[in-house]
């Protein structure tokens, strides 16, 4: 679990981090930290304090909870997540096989009916 919770912080940081077109130059000196901790914490290497989170999303301009908000780095817009919500749910307590062909279900009707 805590190696999930730090995976998840780390690659929030990184994405916000791009997304804002800050370096982690800049953005370690918003934070008070040093340029290769803020590289450390965001490749998994080093786990920062509950302060040097806040530090960092006072830096970024976000909250603590969107830092550790797994949804945002997954690329799916927040209108759809109830309904990955949905097949997550119906993919609970299938087998491998029946993983696989559901999921290969889903592939077929995205391609057959594309997003406009």
């Amino acid at each position: 679990m805590d190696t999930d919770i730090y995976c998840t912080l780390a690659k929030q940081l990184r994405v916000r981090r791009l997304k804002a077109k800050l370096t982690l130059e800049k953005v370690s000196e918003l934070a008070d930290i040093s340029t290769s901790f803020l590289a450390y914490i965001e490749t998994g290497r080093k786990k920062p304090s509950l302060a040097t989170v806040g530090k960092l999303a006072c830096a970024l301009n976000v909250s603590v909870a969107e830092l550790f908000d797994d949804r945002a780095v997954s690329g799916i817009p927040d209108s759809n997540q109830k309904d990955v919500g949905k097949i997550l749910k119906l993919l609970r307590g299938k087998n491998q096989a029946e993983t696989q062909t559901i999921i290969a279900m889903v592939a077929t009707l995205a391609r057959k009916f594309p997003l406009k």
